[in-house]
């Protein structure tokens, strides 16, 4: 009820109350999105100012930290990351969210063989 009243803008309790949980859950997700599409504004005034003052290298030959603006800030890979936590059947568009997804998924299977195993054999490894 806190998180109505303080970030999806209600005011009245009743017309929280009649809010059904996947309402809930879909006004959460879109107020995270807007919170990224604002963090990436920020990110982009700060890509701006560190373009000038952020380099590597010798003070002769400067070049600058971040090549492009997505390896300072990757508001697609943000995206990816937040519909994937609250989406089920959400395909990731970013490939270091797609590696991310299957090296989980991998762990998920070797956790649960390891968990076979050890059920099968006993404590044995």
């Amino acid at each position: 009820m806190l998180n109505s009243l303080a970030y999806l803008g209600f005011s009245d309790i009743r017309k929280i109350e009649d809010m059904t949980f996947d309402e809930y859950n879909l006004r959460i997700e879109a107020y995270q999105l807007k919170q990224i599409k604002e963090q990436e504004k920020l990110a982009l005034l700060a890509w701006f100012n560190q373009t000038v003052q952020a380099t590597t290298g010798n003070a002769k030959h400067p070049k600058p930290k971040y090549k492009k603006f997505t390896d300072f800030f990757d508001a697609m890979e943000m995206i990816d990351v937040l519909r994937d936590e609250f989406e089920e059947d959400y395909k990731p568009r970013t490939e270091k969210v797609k590696d991310k997804k299957r090296r989980d998924l991998i762990n998920a299977r070797l956790a649960e063989f390891e968990m076979m195993r050890r059920g099968s054999h006993g404590a044995e490894l």
